[in-house]
């Protein structure tokens, strides 16, 4: 009876108990380790797609002193200058946006740089020596699951790794699978789905690997948080089987 209390109490406490390498972000198979490896994921321009939301600032030279700026900046838009969402012009289901001066201007499937390009050629027309600047703004992830905080995260840049997301949700909890995070990305009318596992190197030359805008990133619980074993009170068992323990003795020795 003893032995078997004894067995019970240290599968349960096993249990409740993480290893490292169920923590460990990309790990390094068996002994070997890959010092100074290299992996090709080369960074692509992210292109305009639809529903996207531009910021667009043209500046111009002074006709009469073409070394300094005009008085004013024009902003392609309006409202206050702080807040994006309120000066940011949405491509269209067309691929369009809808300027003031241009009118109707085809930007879906370029980089920002070549729309910035053509918008400034177009303004020579209106403008002395136009400068033209293109950026996107809103660009969003969402992190969900197991992560210390949940939610949707901007950021600015063209481009956000999967680590950089999850570093923006606190990371991932304790009893987060980090063998099984789910990327739902919707493209062209089409959801996809896909599970990564974080502790493979080979994430680092998947589609994966850098999101997009408008990704949703899932951790799944490991089993055990499913089946609660995290939440055992431990402390009570322990003491539950040293009380057995000390009957059983006595019992015994009467």
């Amino acid at each position: 009876m003893r032995k078997i209390l004894i067995f019970s109490l240290i599968i349960a406490i096993s249990s409740g108990c993480m290893t490292r390498r169920k923590m460990v972000y990309v790990q390094d198979k068996g002994n070997k380790k890959d010092l100074g490896v290299e992996f090709l994921n080369e960074q692509k321009r992210a292109l305009i797609q639809t529903f996207d939301e531009l910021y667009i600032n043209v500046s111009s030279f002074n006709e009469d002193n073409p070394d300094m700026l005009s008085a004013g900046e024009v902003r392609m838009g309006g409202g206050n200058s702080t807040d994006y969402s309120l000066i940011s012009y949405q491509v269209d289901e067309e691929g369009n946006i809808d300027l003031p001066l241009l009118g109707k201007t085809s930007v879906a499937g370029k980089t920002v740089d070549q729309v910035a390009m053509e918008i400034q050629e177009e303004l020579k027309s209106y403008f002395y020596s136009p400068s033209v600047k293109v950026s996107f703004v809103n660009k969003n992830v969402t992190v969900i699951g197991m992560v210390e905080n949940p939610g949707r995260y901007f950021y600015s840049g063209e481009n956000i790794n999967i680590f950089q997301a999850l570093g923006l949700a606190g990371d991932i909890q304790e009893y987060g699978d980090r063998k099984k995070v789910v990327v739902i990305r919707e493209s062209n009318g089409r959801i996809r789905k896909n599970t990564i596992n974080l502790t493979d190197k080979n994430l680092f030359i998947s589609d994966f690997y850098y999101l997009k805008s408008g990704d949703v990133v899932y951790v799944e619980p490991l089993n055990r948080r499913i089946w609660g074993i995290d939440r055992v009170p431990f402390s009570l068992i322990l003491s539950a089987a040293t009380t057995s323990l000390l009957i059983i003795d006595y019992i015994k020795e009467d």
